[in-house]
C-alpha cells in the first residue's frame, strides 16, 4: 500500500473537500483525486461517497480513517522523540478563540509566556465560536479555545476548567429600579431595560434552559449581539442585563462599574480546548497550554 496515497486520502476526509484539501497541501486538485481513485483502486474498496457539495466517508473509509488517525499520530510521535533536545520553544504559536476570551483571559498569560519564550511569536484568530471551529480545519491553527462546544466532524474537544458566571448591569439602572428585594429589582430592572444575549440564545436548548435557572422565565430581550465583549459594554453604558463570564467583568464590578445581580442559581462553564482528530500540537503549543493550565495533560 503506497503511504502517500493514505496520506492525500486522510487530508481529504478531514475536511470533507478535495478542493480544500488542495490549499490546505498546496497541491492541485486534480493531483489528490488521483491520489485517493488509486488508492481505492488498488484496495478494491470505495472510500468516499461523492456529490457537487464535497465528499461522504462510507463506512470501509470511516474504518481506515479512524486507522490513519492513529498511524499518523504515531508518526508525529516518533518525529518528536527523535528530535527530542533540538525541538525549542520557538516560532509561531498559531490559535483561535472568541475575543473576550483573548481580551480578558489570554492577555496576561500570553505576556507572561513571551517574557518566558521571547522567540514565540503569537498568531490569534479570533471570531464567534462557529467561526472559529470551522476555521480549525481550514486555517494555519492548530488549537481553538472557547467556553462553546460546537459539534463537527473532525474536531476534539479536551475540558480544561471550569470558570464562574456574574449577571450585572450598570449600578445606576439597578438604584433606579430598586424595589423592596433583590428579585423584585431585577424583574423591573429587565422589564425596563432587558437582558443582553447572543443573537438567538432564546431559542436554544441548553442557553434556554440556562436563563430558566437563573431567572425563573424566559427574560425580555434588550439588545442580540454576538460578541460577549460587546455585551460588556454596552452593559457599561447601561444598556441591561448581561450574564458573562466572572473573569471577565471582575476589574469592572471590584471598581463599582458594574453591579454583581446576587442570585441564587449562578452556573459554571468549562474552558474547552479544541483541535482536528488525530492533530499533534506542536511543542511551542504544548508549552503555552502548560504554561496557561499547569495540571493539564495531553
Amino acid at each position: 500500500m503506497e503511504l502517500n496515497y493514505l496520506r492525500v486520502f486522510y487530508e481529504v476526509a478531514k475536511v470533507g473537500k478535495f478542493s480544500e484539501a488542495a490549499k490546505k497541501t498546496n497541491t492541485s486538485q486534480s493531483a489528490l483525486s488521483r491520489s485517493v481513485a488509486l488508492l481505492e483502486e488498488s484496495e478494491g474498496v470505495i472510500l468516499f461517497d461523492r456529490s457537487k457539495n464535497g465528499v461522504v466517508l462510507t463506512p470501509k473509509g470511516q474504518e481506515v480513517f479512524l486507522l490513519c488517525e492513529q498511524l499518523f499520530r504515531t508518526e508525529k510521535e516518533i518525529e518528536n522523540l527523535c528530535r527530542g533536545a533540538q525541538e525549542k520553544c520557538e516560532g509561531p504559536l498559531r490559535f483561535s478563540a472568541p475575543d473576550h476570551v483573548v481580551n480578558d483571559y489570554l492577555v496576561k498569560p500570553l505576556h507572561d509566556f513571551r517574557r518566558q519564550y521571547p522567540e514565540v511569536v503569537p498568531s490569534i484568530r479570533s471570531g464567534t465560536p462557529d467561526e472559529i471551529v470551522t476555521g480549525l480545519l481550514n486555517t494555519d491553527s492548530e488549537f481553538a479555545l472557547l467556553f462553546a462546544k460546537v459539534n463537527m466532524p473532525h474536531v476534539e474537544y479536551k475540558r480544561l476548567q471550569p470558570e464562574a458566571m456574574a449577571l450585572v448591569c450598570h449600578p445606576d439602572i439597578w438604584k433606579e429600579c430598586k424595589s423592596s428585594n433583590h428579585d423584585k429589582t431585577l424583574k423591573k430592572v429587565l422589564k425596563t431595560y432587558g437582558y443582553l444575549c447572543s443573537i438567538g440564545a432564546l431559542l436554544e436548548s441548553r442557553p434556554s434552559r440556562v436563563l430558566m435557572e437563573l431567572f425563573g422565565e424566559s427574560p425580555k430581550v434588550g439588545l442580540e449581539i454576538n460578541s460577549q465583549e460587546s455585551q460588556k459594554r454596552f452593559c457599561l453604558a447601561g444598556e441591561g442585563v448581561a450574564y458573562l463570564s466572572r473573569f471577565m467583568v471582575k476589574k469592572e464590578i471590584d471598581k463599582g462599574d458594574l453591579f454583581e445581580i446576587p442570585v441564587d442559581n449562578i452556573h459554571e462553564f468549562h474552558l474547552w480546548l479544541a483541535k482536528p482528530k488525530g492533530k499533534q500540537l506542536s511543542l511551542t503549543s504544548r508549552m503555552f497550554l502548560k504554561h496557561l493550565i499547569p495540571d493539564l495533560e495531553f
